[in-house]
């Protein structure tokens, strides 16, 4: 039971601090230098609860909202501290230093996590298979972002549920895998 309740808590936290950040700094008028400042100040502390969340359990963390959640949180000690450089650097690039965050993450748990980027436990080969996978889609999202730099639903909203929904996919073909070796009683 305890363990449905954590999948239920973790479904509905999923991405609720950058939706958070996105309504703070995109929701309420033209986005401006100060809304950005308020936003990540908000959002980087929702955040640093979702990843204590997540870094409790023992089952792995999703690496995309660990890496969404690692940006709001650096753009939140930014804001915190003053280090406006940072900051411009996060507008600079715009939508895709979201993404860059996500792919260092990936990249990371890929290559030194059992789990890889998928968050999932199986076959080694097809963990990285998957989580290679998904690391490419995070390239291709990051690409997006650039491209449509400056349109937060074409460069970051419709990207990130799009990677979201692949690594579910990626997750359960894994984890099909893992089942298929697994002698049946």
């Amino acid at each position: 039971m305890k363990t449905v309740a954590l999948a239920i808590i973790e479904y509905l936290l999923g991405f609720v601090a950058l939706a958070l950040f996105a309504f703070l700094a995109f929701g309420r008028g033209p986005a401006s230098d100060d809304g950005f400042v308020h936003a990540f100040k908000v959002s980087g502390l929702v955040a640093a609860v979702e990843v204590a969340f997540l870094l409790v359990r023992t089952k792995p963390a999703n690496r995309l909202i660990l890496g969404a959640n690692i940006w709001l949180i650096a753009g939140a000690i930014a804001a915190y501290l003053e280090l406006w450089w940072w900051l411009r650097v996060y507008r600079q690039f715009g939508e895709a230093s979201l993404f860059v965050s996500m792919l260092a993450v990936g990249l990371a748990s890929t290559w030194l996590s059992p789990s890889g980027f998928v968050a999932k436990l199986g076959p080694s080969i097809e963990v990285r298979r998957a989580s290679l996978l998904l690391l490419a889609s995070v390239l291709v999202a990051l690409l997006v972002a650039v491209y449509f730099r400056g349109d937060v639903k074409y460069a970051a909203v419709l990207p990130v549920i799009a990677l979201s929904w692949l690594n579910r996919l990626l997750r359960l073909r894994v984890s099909g895998v893992a089942s298929q070796e697994t002698p049946s009683k």
